[in-house]
């Protein structure tokens, strides 16, 4: 009677086969291979695993996170490029997003017990572990189903209304549907994977031109993209920053030029992160020296002042955005010794290069911009390429360029990954629009040429779509060595430079939606609701008599 029993209990699915699959074809979705109606397919076979009946013990829930990680080995494997060590962390950082594959199958597989259909387990579970990979551990979220779709203007005006996380759970939709029919193979299944399609269409397609664009009155503002060609080394090099310096002003030059060939002059020149290489000092926040500052701090505050004028001056007295090194000093506590805090800052210079106002990057990259726990143990820092920690800074800051017209341009600054977390650039215009107005746009200076022209340019720029789409403001990105570009406030890039090519982009900003978007007005309801519902699911589907089977 046992063996007979045995006998016919269903047999667990070759789950690494299936699951390496469905890493496979979500991986050739994502760039540099960006087939994205894979991604329509991708989740399927996952999503067919949780909907088999067969129990899954400790050897199947293994191979499920293999599978996940190697989804990630395959789309984070620019994190070794940087330096020889920054390989070390490529697997453990692969392995820790595999985790979520693997609990998306588990979450999904306890709501089928509990009677829930696929088709609305898959993608609310999907999406709600979307959402805690951009929020765990400070989060990351380059690689999401949604950034495969970031070209497809059909859809992904749906970010407006509720943030990429929307455009995922369309896409997991499909894909629930077509792992259920793949099962059942009745003609009921086989309808709901033309439902869920429709679906999806309908929903992208009413939200495309569904935010008004505000009318353009007169010229737009013109701005000058300077992405420099500087290639990333650790090694010791003096004259490295006077380098950098001068072909960052070789190229300013020429973007002034070709505005003036033009008949348009600029209004606004931006250099990528850390490219102005001579440091903005600070005293207890502010920018002018107090009398008892060390004379050697004046002096670089004003080296860095004449190279501001310089700049100015090269580019017709135009107003320049500059990613900087930013030294906060102040009078330590126990000692007669002044000391910094060290930010990776943007500085917005005037007309005539006097310094206006700064920005300090708020979120900070672990291992790339500080250690964790490394501020109790210094010594963490020897360890590793890293001279010492970054801080963090107090908060969004508007920059606010004047137009030659008259007016000021209001500016949102993003510093480097921090448009790869839909939450912090939403929480950023919020805070400023909440402070004192709307902005006009957002601004992400960046440094890519640690990645070589790798696939990480690719997803950067496609987490800059849906920032865009989702605040309803038009993006430019200065990035070193690539991609920089310039984006509208429905996501369609109108320009960018070449990668890992000096280029001086010269363009008109596109104008904003006429409102704040559902998205920028009420942030992650939607996405934080699946998470909600996923964190219930799973604490009813592993609760006690929580042992069901899943329903045919």
């Amino acid at each position: 009677m046992t063996d007979e029993a045995n006998d016919a209990a269903p047999q667990p699915p070759r789950v690494l086969a299936v699951g390496a699959l469905g890493a496979v074809l979500l991986w050739l979705a994502q760039a540099p291979a960006a087939l994205w109606p894979l991604a329509w397919v991708a989740p399927a076979c996952w999503l067919w695993l949780a909907e088999s009946a067969a129990p899954f013990g400790r050897r199947e829930v293994l191979r499920l996170w293999l599978a996940g990680s190697l989804y990630w080995f395959l789309t984070v494997n620019w994190v070794r490029l940087p330096h020889p060590l920054t390989p070390l962390g490529w697997a453990p950082l692969a392995m820790y997003l595999g985790l979520y594959p693997a609990a998306m199958v588990l979450l999904v597989r306890a709501a089928r017990r509990q009677g829930v259909p696929l088709w609305v387990a898959g993608p609310v579970v999907w999406t709600g572990l979307e959402l805690l990979q951009a929020r765990l551990f400070t989060g990351f979220l380059m690689g999401a189903v949604s950034h495969s779709q970031a070209g497809q203007a059909w859809l992904r005006g749906v970010a407006a209304y509720v943030g990429a996380y929307g455009v995922t759970f369309l896409v997991v939709l499909f894909a629930a549907t077509l792992a259920h029919a793949l099962r059942r193979r009745t003609p009921r299944a086989c309808a709901a994977v033309v439902a869920s399609l429709l679906v999806a269409v309908g929903a992208g397609w009413g939200a495309r031109d569904s935010m008004a664009i505000e009318p353009t009155e007169g010229p737009r503002p013109r701005i000058a993209l300077i992405q420099g060609d500087t290639r990333a080394t650790w090694d010791a090099d003096p004259l490295r920053g006077q380098r950098i310096m001068e072909r960052q002003m070789a190229l300013s030059a020429e973007a002034h030029a070709q505005a003036q060939r033009d008949g348009r002059p600029l209004d606004l020149v931006v250099w990528p992160e850390c490219m102005f290489r001579s440091p903005l000092y600070t005293y207890a926040g502010a920018i002018e020296p107090p009398e008892s500052a060390d004379p050697s701090l004046v002096a670089t505050s004003k080296s860095t002042g004449e190279w501001l004028a310089l700049l100015a001056a090269t580019v017709g007295n135009t107003p320049a955005l500059v990613g900087i090194d930013h030294f906060d000093w102040q009078r330590a506590s126990d000692a007669n010794l002044d000391e910094a805090e060290v930010y990776n800052g943007a500085l917005l210079a005037g007309a005539d290069g006097k310094p206006l106002a700064y920005y300090d990057k708020t979120h900070l990259v672990p291992f790339g911009e500080y250690i964790p726990f490394a501020s109790g143990l210094p010594i963490l820092y020897y360890l590793t390429p890293m001279s010492g920690g970054l801080g963090a800074g107090a908060g969004p800051v508007a920059l606010e360029a004047p137009r030659r017209g008259g007016g000021v341009l209001r500016l949102c600054p993003t510093i480097c990954y921090e448009t790869v977390v839909p939450h912090v650039v939403r929480r950023h215009v919020a805070t400023l629009t909440a402070a004192g107005g709307r902005p006009d746009a957002l601004v992400n200076v960046t440094n890519d040429a640690w990645f070589w022209g790798s696939s990480e340019l690719d997803l950067h720029l496609a987490c800059g779509v849906y920032r865009a789409i989702e605040c309803g403001l038009p993006l430019v990105v200065a990035a070193n060595g690539g991609l920089s570009a310039v984006i509208d406030a429905r996501g369609e890039i109108l320009a960018t430079a070449p990668r890992q090519a000096e280029h001086a982009l010269v363009a008109d900003l596109p104008p904003r939606t006429t409102k704040p978007t559902p998205y920028a007005r009420w942030g992650d309801v939607f996405a934080g609701a699946c998470l909600l519902g996923t964190l219930t699911l799973g604490a009813r589907g592993w609760g006690p008599g929580a042992r069901g089977k899943l329903e045919a």
